[in-house]
């Protein structure tokens, strides 16, 4: 492609949203967290240098990581964190019975199971208190 060819739209790219990473306070408390209590498993592990390293979680079953788990080996303050909605998204087959196993593992709740047109859901907080919405479509 010259520099003079214009690109016509980002899509041309193919992309898509491979996972979502953020920095947590205590590894092995969220690493118990996604593989205990959600079921996730360790992918890798990488140190980035610095002392910032990273892991890689993903479903047994998915193709990929859905969640990067990084954190500072050298920080001794906390995270800072905006006051924005925002969250991860995972869908399940049966929400109540998510539901039940959540609380089973004593973990918070920040929306209670709620029907919107079509949908199920509820959300709630890993341990660094990032949202994470659990998600049944009804059919």
């Amino acid at each position: 492609m010259s520099e003079t060819a214009a690109v016509t739209a980002f899509n041309d790219f193919k992309p898509r949203i491979l996972h979502t990473a953020y920095f947590v306070a205590d590894i092995d408390r969220s690493l118990k967290f996604y593989r205990e209590v959600l079921g996730m498993k360790e992918l890798q592990q990488f140190d980035l240098g610095a002392g910032v390293k990273e892991v890689m979680l993903g479903f047994p079953d998915s193709k990929g990581p859905g969640v990067i788990l990084m954190w500072n080996t050298k920080r001794t303050t906390p995270y800072q964190y905006g006051d924005s909605y925002s969250r991860i998204v995972m869908m399940v087959s049966d929400l109540d019975a998510a539901v039940r196993h959540l609380r089973a593992h004593g973990v918070e709740f920040s929306k209670a199971p709620t029907e919107v047109k079509g949908l199920r859901y509820c959300i709630i907080k890993d341990p660094d208190g990032y949202g994470i919405e659990v998600l049944q479509i009804m059919r």
